[in-house]
């Protein structure tokens, strides 16, 4: 497993973006999650980027550690960086699927990243859901047109997402405590 902080710089306007990744794959293909970042792949154009693997670790502890330090409040509010949010969270799974490619090789991409849009990256999960089972009182996928029933709840990190009996559109996260 590789685990290592990088950099990505835009060459139009010098932006930069830092980031932790932990792979199996060094040549995995993957270029962050930031949301700013992937604004900015959309309007300069991903091929404008260059990613900088600028320190390797042994675990991602280590990784998440270092990037707590480097990544500070006042990078943070630099108009010239892509990152929203201090280092050594850890990583965020909002907007991020779990993608294929050709080779049947696996990671996350944000789900605006212009390689899942147009197809040439595919859901590793696509059709279906994981679920909890409230019969069965165990973890499932399901296919996703099942997911309506009132049996199944959606996992999330230690949370679900989850309907009031009656309601069919507003969903609650709730911690699995």
């Amino acid at each position: 497993m590789y685990h290592y902080f990088y950099k990505i710089t835009n060459n139009i306007n010098n932006h930069f973006y830092y980031g932790v990744h932990n792979t199996n794959n060094i040549d995995d293909g993957y270029m962050g999650s930031g949301t700013r970042l992937h604004y900015a792949y959309k309007k300069y154009g991903i091929e404008n980027f260059e990613k900088e693997i600028l320190k390797y670790f042994n675990t991602a502890k280590e990784a998440f550690e270092y990037e707590a330090d480097y990544i500070t409040e006042d990078l943070v509010k630099d108009p010239n960086c892509y990152n929203i949010q201090g280092g050594g969270s850890g990583w965020n799974t909002i907007n991020l699927v779990t993608v294929k490619d050709k080779d049947g090789n696996t990671f996350d991409v944000h789900n605006e990243d212009p390689r899942y849009l147009n197809g040439e990256l595919v859901g590793v999960t696509k059709g279906t859901t994981m679920c909890y089972d409230t019969v069965e009182q165990r973890c499932v996928s399901i296919p996703s047109n099942l997911f309506d029933n009132i049996r199944y709840i959606s996992i999330m990190k230690n949370k679900i997402y989850a309907r009031k009996i009656g309601e069919t559109c507003k969903r609650y996260l709730i911690p699995l405590d």
